[in-house]
């Protein structure tokens, strides 16, 4: 897992299972205690957070403590980067987008909304060059995410009264993104931002969170990066601690909520929390 994922489509080649039901996961600058190094995986050694939590951590997410070295272990190290161990459970012949290669691994999203590393052996067809990338949005992405939520709404009717377009956020989004419990990505293809979307919590609901602003200009459509951005922010909500993911759109979307769908919400008969989108009218809902 990266901030900068350069997305890739691959195909799997077998089935597999996780081996592992609750992996190491741990934020950047949690302290860490290297234990030991593996042979068969040289770019990974099994590390333990202070809280006891444990697992095989990728050498580029932490940096050790001065003076220590790996080949004097136990080791303190300090993590680096947000991290998480978790695998991907894969079903053969099924398509997923991958990142870059990791020691032998791929951080992976499924069309199914989950996120995790998948074998690089474990993988065929996997495309040569990167089809976008996928980040966490800046503060000089204000301006193009505005203009895609603005440009791309009226397409599908959504610019009257009682839609998104309308709030007040849209005008600075990074700084709305940035409060606790949000996260808000930006897909671009060649360096122009063609899409983003996010998640923060539903007003009203405790636990639930809300995937919010997801639109993406034409080019950006048919080539993954809404089951890529589904999958990221699903597995950021986990990682803030919601249980529950939901999101409210509008008749006409079919393609939207054929993926919304693919990646496990289910369609709910109301409206939830306090959104103010009264003009939409289909409701969605996914357990997390």
């Amino acid at each position: 897992m990266q901030n900068h994922e350069l997305l890739r489509a691959a195909v799997a080649y077998a089935g597999r299972r996780p081996t592992r039901e609750h992996p190491i996961a741990f934020d950047v600058g949690t302290p860490l205690t290297v234990i030991r190094n593996d042979d068969e995986w040289p770019d990974f050694h099994w590390c333990v957070t202070p809280q006891g939590s444990e697992g095989w951590v990728l050498r580029s997410a932490f940096e050790l403590a001065d003076e220590a070295s790996l080949d004097a272990l136990p080791a303190r190290a300090v993590a680096i980067t947000d991290y998480d161990a978790h695998e991907l459970a894969l079903v053969p012949g099924e398509r997923l987008l991958v990142g870059d290669d990791q020691g032998g691994w791929r951080w992976g999203y499924s069309v199914t909304g989950d996120a995790g590393w998948v074998r690089k052996s474990d993988l065929t067809q996997v495309e040569d060059a990167p089809r976008f990338v996928m980040r966490p949005m800046r503060s000089t992405d204000d301006a193009a995410i505005a203009d895609i939520i603005r440009s791309v709404m009226p397409e599908f009717g959504a610019d009257g009264p009682g839609f998104a377009i309308h709030d007040a956020e849209v005008a600075a989004m990074h700084s709305a993104y940035a409060r606790p419990g949000t996260a808000y990505f930006a897909i671009e293809v060649s360096g122009t931002v063609l899409g983003g979307g996010g998640i923060a919590p539903l007003d009203g609901v405790d636990g639930v969170c809300e995937l919010r602003k997801m639109y993406f200009r034409p080019g950006l459509r048919g080539l993954g990066a809404g089951t890529a951005l589904i999958g990221r922010c699903l597995h950021s909500a986990r990682r803030l601690g919601y249980r529950r993911c939901y999101l409210e759109t509008l008749t006409g979307m079919d393609a939207a909520q054929a993926l919304y769908e693919r990646a496990g919400f289910e369609c709910i008969p109301e409206a939830m929390g306090a959104t103010g989108h009264f003009g939409c009218n289909r409701f969605y809902l996914r357990a997390l």
